[in-house]
């Protein structure tokens, strides 16, 4: 893992030392940065975990106008995650994640970055299944005067854990195009069963039928990822019976006002493609403040 030959000594792996200044990088730019912040926040030092052959770390470059600063950096784990940095970085931490030699679920983040590092792994040997190259990164900027919230939207409480799962499931399965229970159907039931505990699963009951396990459930929205500035909202799904009949945009509205109480900033990012729900995000008051992009392999 020559990591200074492959990015011309840019690029090294971040060490406990480096938290203060990789948490100056995050709060930079809250919502883009999210994903590190929450892990920052949450007790996690800058310094590698679990190995540097297969365990997480932070990659970082060194801003050469302010000693101990840093101007780019990324996350490694199972999924590479880049945060907001400098343009002119973006090759040399490219070329330092397909210098770790691993296979990755994802990468996902700013889009000029997360691309460089798509194309870079594609020619070391790594084949996309899929490439989402313009995700709109959005933020709750405004509560329009004429749509009302769901007023049935709420908190998932935690004995309701179990009859979330099968709309998480079936979101997931939408959107990726493969069960998530193919990879570990007891550590993904676990991850539901955490969210909704940790009051971060908003529902919209509706009336169970019989063969439609996911019926329990019309609506659901979860907050994926929180900081102390920003909510990124994950796993939006509206039961396939009541799409097409204006319920999105008001459940969606309730489920924003409530995860603002967890922080000042409400964000999300949205396939390019999917007018239906840029159209419903839109609706409810979500404006455009960048690109993300996704690579899944």
């Amino acid at each position: 893992m020559d990591l200074a030959a492959a990015s011309d000594g840019r690029v090294r792996v971040l060490t406990d030392a480096d938290t203060p200044a990789l948490t100056a990088l995050a709060a930079a730019d809250p919502v883009a940065n999210v994903h590190a912040a929450s892990l920052l926040e949450a007790g996690r030092l800058a310094g590698p975990r679990g190995g540097r052959a297969d365990g997480t770390l932070f990659l970082g470059a060194e801003d050469p106008d302010r000693p101990g600063a840093l101007r780019s950096a990324c996350w490694v784990g199972s999924t590479v995650v880049p945060l907001a940095g400098h343009d002119d970085d973006v090759p040399a931490l490219a070329a330092s994640v397909a210098a770790l030699r691993r296979r990755f679920a994802s990468v996902y983040g700013p889009a000029a970055t997360v691309l460089a590092v798509g194309r870079t792994l594609r020619d070391a040997g790594h084949r996309p299944r899929a490439v989402r190259e313009e995700q709109p990164l959005m933020v709750h900027a405004r509560t329009p005067w004429d749509l009302v919230p769901d007023p049935a939207v709420r908190s998932a409480a935690p004995v309701e854990w179990e009859s979330v799962v099968p709309a998480s499931a079936a979101m997931f399965e939408e959107e990726l195009g493969f069960s998530p229970f193919l990879t570990g159907a007891a550590q993904y039931r676990d991850r539901v069963r955490r969210l909704v505990a940790d009051g971060r699963v908003f529902t919209a009951r509706g009336e169970p039928v019989v063969d439609d396990p996911t019926s329990g459930v019309r609506f659901k929205a979860d907050i994926g990822l929180l900081s102390a500035s920003c909510v990124q909202v994950q796993g939006v799904w509206l039961h396939p019976s009541r799409r097409g009949r204006g319920e999105a945009a008001p459940a969606m509205a309730a489920a924003v006002a409530l995860m603002a109480r967890r922080a000042p900033a409400v964000s999300l990012y949205v396939n390019g493609f999917n007018t239906p729900a840029l159209r419903t995000y839109e609706r409810v008051g979500f404006e455009r403040v960048g690109t993300f992009a996704t690579v899944l392999y």
